[in-house]
């Protein structure tokens, strides 16, 4: 449990320098701050945990917690739209499938739902098939580092959220019937 949380705080942590590098840079608009927020707070999270070599599901679990509860509310206020929401709410469900104890479930129950989750997640996000084949290859590198490239996807997506409108104005300009 400690070496997935230990790989997984070592991703985050990467993800860590373009969050910092970007914040000195770069005012964000206020319709995204709490997007950028929550992936902040969610990488801050684990890079402590790395850092500290703390981790278990009883450390991890209260910041998936306070994670989706902050999700919640920001997706209430709308400041965040349904796509962010959606695919950070994905990324919490991977870490709390990731996490979850053996002693929960001893005779495996959940473990094939689990390894489906798992590996969907990782083709959608990267288009590979990941070989997880628990207990022997339980996919650890594979989840973090896609949970990594789905962190910096989702800070992309609000960086280019004002290019997108832009972009799709002029694919309407491109359909619209010829004047007469």
């Amino acid at each position: 449990m400690l070496k997935k949380l230990i790989v997984l705080g070592c991703i985050t942590v990467l993800c860590m320098n373009m969050v910092y590098a970007e914040k000195d840079t770069k005012s964000y608009p206020p319709s995204d701050e709490a997007g950028y927020a929550l992936l902040e707070s969610l990488v801050v999270a684990f890079g402590d945990m790395a850092r500290t070599g703390t981790g278990g599901f009883d450390t991890v679990n209260p910041v998936l917690q306070r994670q989706m509860a902050m999700l919640k509310k920001a997706r209430s206020q709308n400041q965040v739209d349904a796509l962010f929401y959606k695919r950070y709410h994905r990324i919490l469900e991977v870490l709390k499938l990731t996490i979850r104890k053996k002693e929960t479930d001893p005779e495996g129950i959940l473990d094939d739902f689990t390894h489906q989750e798992i590996k969907k997640f990782i083709m959608d996000v990267t288009g590979a098939d990941a070989t997880i084949s628990p207990p022997e290859n339980r996919g650890i590198g594979a989840i973090a580092g896609t949970i990594a490239e789905e962190i910096i996807n989702l800070h992309l997506y609000l960086d280019s959220r004002l290019e997108r409108e832009k972009v799709m104005k002029k694919y309407m300009e491109w359909t619209k019937p010829p004047k007469k």
